[in-house]
């Protein structure tokens, strides 16, 4: 990710360091002076791995579950006109599986230092993004406006509804807008059941996730919400950045292709995109 145009008033990257020392981060990303954020994944990698349009200049874009805000940043600096991020900040708001997990977070000074990261990068990078605290769910063009473009991160294997997700999303792009999704698959149910729409359930005590398709069950929700796909690709494995804690303890042998997910785990997450935009028949 580029620095901002002199003038910004970002801090010097001493202060910066020490500004990214105190939050909790997701997202990988480097910030003026050279400076890496210790997230979990490196989306940096990820950016230069899955289509996201080169230029997006002129346009509204819509960044779902923007968290530290890699991507409403990446998408700003390809030149989008505006950029707004959703996400929910109260950890009761999170979509999970019951019982809750006992997710880093649950306390206020945990959640703070999440929050803090949103703000550090965006005032380091010199950013317009407007970050909106809303549920997915509840987004209408009354509520958000329409735009022209709409990103979802790794977020539907953690929603209940994630069909109704991406109809809400469907609801505010413009007719001739596009959606791009990139998220979490199966690579055992990609194997196994290639060209069928499948999903592996995953709700498992104390985990954030819901289910986890394959790669034709990804395509298949997005065109459930009413979408035309254009074009998909994967899987590919998003990387782990320096803040990641090894997954593979936490593979139980309860799932299938036990010994095939480990191997994939130590690598990185496997994941699909897919470019569509609304179908011209959805209400």
């Amino acid at each position: 990710m580029r620095s901002p145009d002199p003038g910004t008033g970002a801090a010097p990257a001493g202060d910066l360091a020490a500004e990214v020392a105190r939050a909790r981060w997701y997202h990988g990303m480097t910030l003026p002076g050279g400076v890496v954020t210790p997230g979990d994944y490196d989306l940096e990698d990820t950016a230069r791995r899955i289509p996201l349009p080169d230029s997006l200049a002129g346009k509204r874009c819509l960044d779902v579950g923007t968290r530290d805000g890699f991507w409403a940043f990446e998408m700003e600096r390809r030149g989008a006109a505006e950029v707004v991020g959703i996400d929910v900040e109260d950890p009761g708001l999170l979509d999970f599986p019951l019982p809750r997990p006992a997710i880093e977070g649950e306390s206020r000074e945990n959640l703070d230092r999440r929050n803090l990261a949103f703000a550090v990068a965006h005032r380091a990078l010199g950013s317009r993004v407007e970050r909106r605290l809303i549920s997915v769910y509840d987004i209408t063009p009354e509520e958000v406006g329409e735009f022209d473009f709409a990103f979802i991160g790794t977020i539907l294997l953690h929603l209940r509804n994630p069909v109704d997700a991406l109809a809400a999303v469907r609801g505010v792009l413009r007719r001739d807008g596009r959606l791009m999704s990139n998220d979490g698959i199966s690579v055992p149910l990609t194997l196994l059941r290639r060209g069928e729409p499948a999903a592996e359930v995953v709700m498992q005590p104390g985990r954030p996730f819901w289910y986890l398709p394959n790669l034709a069950g990804r395509r298949r929700m997005v065109e459930a919400a009413g979408f035309q796909v254009e074009c998909a690709g994967g899987p590919y494995l998003m990387r782990y950045g320096a803040g990641w804690q090894h997954p593979a303890a936490r593979v139980t042998p309860r799932q299938p292709g036990i010994m095939l997910q480990r191997l994939v785990l130590r690598r990185g997450a496997p994941h699909s995109w897919v470019i569509a935009h609304p179908h011209p028949q959805a209400p």
